[in-house]
């Protein structure tokens, strides 16, 4: 396996497209067992830390990065959420675990005894000491509780936890949960509502759920929602999980996060036409944030090969400082929406879009233009953001 390349991939500050395209390049391998290094602060003379400590080398070394029943996790959240470990998709963030230990080793900080529980913290850090890669030398620092379930040691997310003593707040089906020091905006929240209700009728009059809205106070709080004292993969202001919403900046109005928990489900709807759409519907609210991000994508599309319109929609441009999958998916919103409105974004919405060659059939049929014509307004379009 190439260290280089994974120094490489890990370097960037992370979200899913930037370690798209490298990870191919990595070569996989069988990776032996996972051992944990432990700090001499961790008394393992105590039985039951020290069957804490075996439950986490069990845990890494149980395909941590794949979602199914796994055997060292509780099973209440286990059948409330798909995802049930909330930092899975953090930790791994578009690699395999064999890549990730390869080159990050979990050391033991702590286990401590938590009521009636137990809380491990490990730090996950590689052995650079130069630019570039001591950049991102500390991959995270991972915490969990454990518990007893039948007699047995399982792991819990540090969520129900961190925020029992939150304030809630309902507002329509958002519940609006946050710290005691945060000064909840009626206007704000009443602003998201109507949002959310328009945003409902347009695109998805069947939905009938709520779901949770937590205000942590910056991305070290949201960290700790997901289970980290702190995190360097994965770092971003907002996420939409199941049936939540997790964000970093205190504000109760934050369309691009609504649209992705609104729009209807889709499994063939790609990553890039996803981001878009929370983009164009939701980001567009903030007519500046949305020029900016759209003026870098003008800035670079078609100057070098990565920024061809192929690799910007199959999501495979080099990092240049932003996620290009989001302004080139609302480029392809820009254009339908322009010519066919809300009941092309419609079609936009429930098509396949999962690469390149999806993308430009859909929008070609939803335009009822030849390809060449649809990449034409697509270039006319750049155009106007220049």
């Amino acid at each position: 396996m190439s260290i280089l390349l994974i120094f490489l991939l890990f370097n960037c500050k992370s979200e899913k497209s930037k370690e798209e395209y490298l990870v191919n390049e990595i070569d996989e391998k069988t990776q032996d067992s996972v051992k944990l290094q432990i700090s001499s602060r961790v008394d393992i003379t105590k039985n039951d830390v020290k069957e804490v400590l075996n439950l986490y080398e069990n845990y890494i070394n149980s395909k941590p990065d794949s979602i199914y029943d796994n055997p060292y996790w509780n099973k209440e959240e286990k059948a409330l959420f798909k995802d049930f470990d909330f930092s899975r998709l953090n930790i791994y963030n578009g690699i395999s675990a064999s890549q990730l230990f390869s080159v990050y080793k979990p050391f033991v900080l702590s286990i401590e005894p938590k009521n009636k529980k137990y809380q491990i913290s490990v730090l996950y850090s590689n052995s650079a000491t130069e630019s570039p890669y001591v950049g991102s030398k500390v991959w995270c620092i991972h915490k969990l509780n454990a518990r007893k379930e039948e007699g047995a040691w399982k792991f819990e997310n540090l969520l129900t936890e961190k925020t029992r003593n939150w304030i809630k707040k309902q507002k329509g089906f958002i519940e609006y949960l946050y710290p005691q020091e945060h000064q909840f905006d009626e206007e704000k929240a009443n602003r998201a509502i109507d949002f959310c209700n328009s945003l409902v009728r347009r695109f998805n009059p069947e939905f009938n759920q709520s779901f949770s809205f937590y205000l942590a106070n910056g991305i070290d709080e949201m960290g700790e929602l997901e289970n980290f004292d702190f995190i360097f993969s994965g770092v971003t202001t907002g996420k939409a999980r199941e049936g939540m919403i997790l964000s970093s900046n205190s504000d109760e109005f934050y369309p691009h996060e609504f649209v992705h928990k609104l729009l209807p489900v889709n499994v063939k709807r790609g990553y890039v036409i996803e981001e878009g759409l929370a983009m164009f519907l939701g980001t567009k609210e903030d007519e500046t944030e949305y020029k900016t991000m759209m003026q870098k994508l003008a800035k670079d599309y078609n100057k070098e090969a990565s920024y061809s319109l192929k690799n910007i929609l199959n999501n495979t441009t080099k990092w240049n400082g932003y996620q290009s999958a989001y302004p080139g998916g609302a480029l392809i919103c820009e254009i339908i929406h322009e010519a066919k409105g809300d009941e092309g974004l419609n079609f936009l919405i429930k098509g396949n879009t999962q690469n390149y060659t999806e993308i430009m059939s859909l929008t070609a049929r939803i335009l009822q233009l030849k390809e060449s014509r649809v990449i034409h307004l697509i270039d006319e379009k750049i155009k106007e953001f220049e």
